[in-house]
């Protein structure tokens, strides 16, 4: 960020802090109620509605703590479950992450460094991507960032009291949040360690461990929970499994995003290779700054490699997990580029518009919603919020609703403001046993008595209705085989991978045939 000379430095910075979190308050704001609501947000939305007791047991039954579900419970009753109020959550978090890094960078780098990476981290199109969705992904980063500043202050100030307060309660926090927060652990000791063998014991080891101790401490009332996920490993197979490809082009995932069918695999392993120069640029500086570099280099490939190397085994990688790591590329960049601009200040200039392009493409995924991550397609194709309202200005006192399949029966619960409540059709596998389990994830959240919900054969199926509506985000054809011969299809609202059909028990002089309405017609 160029800024007249003439100016003083502290109202210039605070002219480019006011810049940059309009920048990145737009950013992130844009078009973020444009998406429609999917099942990762729908479970997020329906859980947060129960009591902070009640989310602690049901989330001990899925594969993520609780406290990110707490907290948007008690956020819902400020500000409401719309489409905005929830997913402001994470985007306000995310600019919250900003903040910290450019307080981190402030306190290790130089101020021309420290503006680079704030411009940068405000467009990066990950953050902003996962900064619209009703998730703890840019929560997790915003706790263990703030972890990250409140240890360098630590370092600076070891006889201050409050900083490793701090550092233990947002740790916590972060480790109720995701149990990817452990990665960034293995960050503050590797930084910890290098603190120690260039300057010195600065931080009393007897002080580190009471303080990794107490988070030990606070993480006790879930462990048990914790342990059972663990053990029972549930949730986690749709994740496939790590392939050299999706490594080598994982750091365009995160800039570049969407349609990368269309260019070379060389070409999308690249920003791999200047990441790694950058890197590299960062860690050959000044022996008394390496071991902040260490720290700002490792915060983005310790758990990233990490995450590889656990995938070899157990498939964990998914980008989103990392939204956090990725928080660290932009400063990465920034220290390497303010570096190169002390010697070749044109070719710092020209990477930096390069970069900075690079993202705009990448922003214009996620807005476009061609960004490849996962749910986008969901998101963008599957507008189930449009059928459900067109079926509430159809639907009829006693009319029976039936959504086909889990995936769809949580967000048409969010949307859904009939008043009827929805049953719930679960097909079974080729080996005869129903698809997901009904205790665990978002099985937990279908009301109870369950029978009186579920049901997996058209043949045991009791309704009292004449007329009832079949709900499906991606239709099947071969279910029309399932559907009892008395049951008549005289409409069908459609929009875009979403319907509702209506079916009748017995015909009707009022409709017309199966009439297929699209929104523009309702």
């Amino acid at each position: 960020m160029i800024l007249p000379t003439n100016v003083p430095s502290r109202v210039a910075d605070t002219a480019g802090l006011v810049a940059v979190v309009a920048i990145a308050l737009f950013a992130r704001f844009h078009a973020i109620t444009v998406p429609v609501i999917w099942y990762d947000e729908a479970y997020s939305l329906l859980l947060a509605e129960g009591s902070p007791a009640y989310i602690w047991a049901t989330t001990a039954r899925d594969v993520h703590p609780p406290l990110y579900y707490v907290l948007l419970h008690f956020w819902m009753l400020l500000f409401g479950n719309g489409v905005l109020a929830a997913r402001s959550l994470s985007a306000l978090a995310d600019v919250g992450t900003l903040l910290l890094c450019i307080k981190l960078m402030s306190l290790v780098t130089t101020r021309k460094a420290t503006w680079i990476a704030a411009l940068l981290l405000a467009l990066l199109p990950i953050s902003v991507r996962y900064s619209q969705e009703v998730r703890m992904y840019t929560l997790l980063g915003f706790w263990l960032m703030g972890a990250t500043v409140a240890l360098v202050c630590w370092v600076k100030a070891p006889d201050q009291k409050r900083y490793p307060i701090l550092y233990v309660l947002l740790m916590t926090a972060a480790f109720y949040t995701h149990y990817f927060a452990a990665l960034c652990v293995l960050v503050h000791w590797l930084f910890c360690w290098r603190v120690s063998n260039v300057r010195g014991s600065v931080l009393p080891v007897r002080a580190w461990i009471v303080a990794n101790g107490a988070i030990v401490v606070l993480y006790l009332p879930w462990l048990p929970d914790f342990i059972d996920q663990l053990l029972r490993m549930d949730g986690l197979e749709w994740i496939p499994p790590l392939t050299w490809p999706t490594a080598l082009t994982f750091v365009w995932q995160l800039v570049m995003m969407g349609d990368s069918a269309s260019y070379s695999f060389l070409w999308r392993a690249l920003p791999w290779v200047m990441i790694v120069v950058c890197a590299a640029a960062v860690l050959l500086k000044a022996r008394h700054e390496r071991p902040f570099s260490v720290l700002l280099v490792g915060y983005f490939f310790v758990p990233v490699l990490s995450v590889f190397l656990v995938s070899l085994i157990v498939p964990v990688f998914n980008a989103r997990y990392l939204v956090f790591a990725a928080a660290a590329l932009p400063l990465i960049v920034a220290l390497a580029l303010d570096a190169w601009s002390q010697r070749h200040a044109a070719l710092a200039a020209v990477a930096m518009v390069f970069v900075l392009l690079a993202e705009a493409h990448g922003l214009s995924a996620v807005y476009a919603q061609t960004d490849e991550m996962n749910g986008t397609s969901i998101r963008k194709d599957a507008r189930l919020d449009a059928v459900v309202a067109g079926l509430g200005r159809e639907v009829r006192p006693g009319d029976e609703i039936i959504v086909d399949n889990l995936y769809w029966y949580l967000p048409f619960t969010y949307y859904n403001s009939t008043g009827i409540q929805p049953r719930l059709y679960a097909f079974k596998t080729p080996t005869g046993t129903l698809w997901g389990t009904a205790e665990y994830g978002g099985w937990a959240l279908i009301p109870r008595p369950l029978d009186s919900i579920l049901f997996d054969d058209f043949s045991t199926l009791k309704l009292n209705a004449k007329r009832i509506w079949w709900v499906t985000g991606n239709a099947r054809p071969e279910h029309d085989a399932l559907f009892p011969k008395q049951w008549k299809p005289v409409l069908t609202l459609k929009e875009g991978d979403s319907e509702a059909r209506l079916f009748i028990l017995e015909p009707t002089p009022e409709l017309a045939p199966n009439r297929i309405i699209r929104r523009g017609e309702w």
